[in-house]
């Protein structure tokens, strides 16, 4: 039975709060293609990307799943009851089916949940596991994104900042290229 997150809007916080952890255990079980071969500067970033946000956690911030039910506008409740269930101590855990199904988190999240989300949208789009989206349209210091993620990136630290800087230069040279 294939499950929706609409629930959230006719049913009870309980029963809803349960629903929607089944939909996400349905549509994070969905396989997902295989990385792509990486080259050298890839994997350089990637270690420079994992290094840079490692021992990073969740902590007390807005979590996958529940970036995309305040994307939906579900009630507080709901919202309450799913928290506890995401995942909070490592973001190398979040996997191509789990960003795909929450693709828009980082828009919806705080900064201590984007501080945590943002290494595996950054690893996740190296590898080409994004589909149909790019991690640079979740990036502060790219012109085009001018004001908008500066406020969520407010915790990253040098170390942080120099990776995304790397990927966003990286991105800059490949798009660019023939």
């Amino acid at each position: 039975m294939e499950l929706s997150l609409d629930i959230i809007y006719d049913s009870e916080p309980e029963q809803a709060a349960a629903h929607v952890l089944a939909y996400f255990r349905q549509e994070f079980a969905k396989p997902f293609p295989p990385p792509k071969p990486l080259s050298r500067e890839e994997k350089a970033l990637i270690e420079q990307i994992d290094a840079a946000f490692d021992g990073v956690t969740l902590e007390d911030g807005i979590g996958l799943m529940t970036t995309q039910l305040l994307d939906m506008y579900a009630p507080k409740e709901v919202c309450a009851a799913v928290s506890p269930s995401e995942e909070r101590s490592d973001w190398r855990r979040i996997t191509p089916a789990m960003a795909r199904t929450c693709w828009d988190a980082l828009n919806f999240t705080d900064p201590k949940g984007y501080r945590f989300l943002l290494p595996a949208w950054l690893t996740l789009d190296l590898r080409g596991q994004l589909g149909d989206f790019d991690a640079l349209d979740y990036l502060p210091l790219v012109p085009e994104n001018c004001g908008i993620y500066e406020s969520q990136a407010v915790l990253l630290n040098d170390r942080q900042l120099e990776a995304v800087i790397n990927f966003i230069e990286y991105r800059q040279r490949e798009d660019c290229s023939p």
